[in-house]
């Protein structure tokens, strides 16, 4: 393999402890701006049942999160502008609060050594964000290539498209890379229809993948054995 590819979310940095977080900013702004007796409680569940619903149809805009969740409320107005906008920025920043998995960045330091290196996500629905999170975790500087899909190509992921423009930028041809994701669809199914070579990082075990991923790891470090001829050295242990 002469290039590694990495989704961000999930896989590099840890932004599933922070998620109830985002989603509780957003509910209580949601809630303050209905008023009333309105529970916080409530608005909540229906932000995460909306934001998942939302996020299988391929839409990651939270403007458009927050427009269903509050017509799920019964609220039937059209908010002044800026309103959802204003409550998506405060979602982002919780989000963005999100570290590093304590592996990241030894892993991708030892594999920057002997392989170039790609960062392959999707885009957070607000131009620029996701780059600006990328900047804020401090990984930026190990990638030759950062594709964020559906701002820089046309389709988000699992289309093969954003794959292979990180491959092309970089010169290659697909079946020299190794794509590495935690989500089955996105990163494995992707990737594959592309014709890289496919990582699942399943942190928990027993993740069900509707195409069979070429490896599975529990943990970055593992990413090295994968690739082959990559150990730390002592100092790094």
């Amino acid at each position: 393999m002469r290039a590694v590819f990495f989704d961000f979310d999930n896989t590099l940095v840890d932004s599933l402890s922070v998620l109830p977080a985002a989603q509780r900013r957003a509910a209580e702004l949601i809630a303050g701006f209905l008023g009333g007796d309105v529970d916080v409680e409530e608005v909540l569940s229906v932000v995460r049942l909306v934001e998942r619903v939302v996020e299988m149809q391929g839409v990651y805009d939270r403007d458009v999160v927050w427009a269903h969740v509050l017509r799920e409320l019964g609220f039937d107005g059209r908010p002044e502008a800026g309103v959802l906008r204003s409550w998506t920025h405060a979602y982002w920043e919780e989000y963005s609060k999100g570290k590093p998995f304590p592996d990241a960045v030894k892993v991708l330091a030892e594999l920057q050594k002997h392989r170039r290196l790609g960062l392959i996500t999707n885009t957070d629905g607000l131009l620029g964000m996701k780059r600006r999170r990328l900047s804020i975790s401090g990984l930026e500087r190990f990638f030759d290539v950062v594709v964020v899909a559906g701002e820089d190509t046309p389709e988000a992921k699992p289309s093969p498209r954003p794959f292979l423009k990180a491959v092309s930028v970089l010169g290659l041809r697909p079946r020299d890379c190794l794509m590495v994701g935690d989500d089955p669809v996105n990163d494995v199914a992707g990737s594959k229809s592309a014709g890289l070579a496919a990582v699942l990082v399943d942190r928990r075990g027993g993740r069900p993948c509707p195409v069979k991923p070429d490896y599975v790891v529990s943990s970055l470090t593992q990413v090295l054995e994968v690739v082959g001829g990559i150990s730390f050295l002592p100092s790094h242990r």
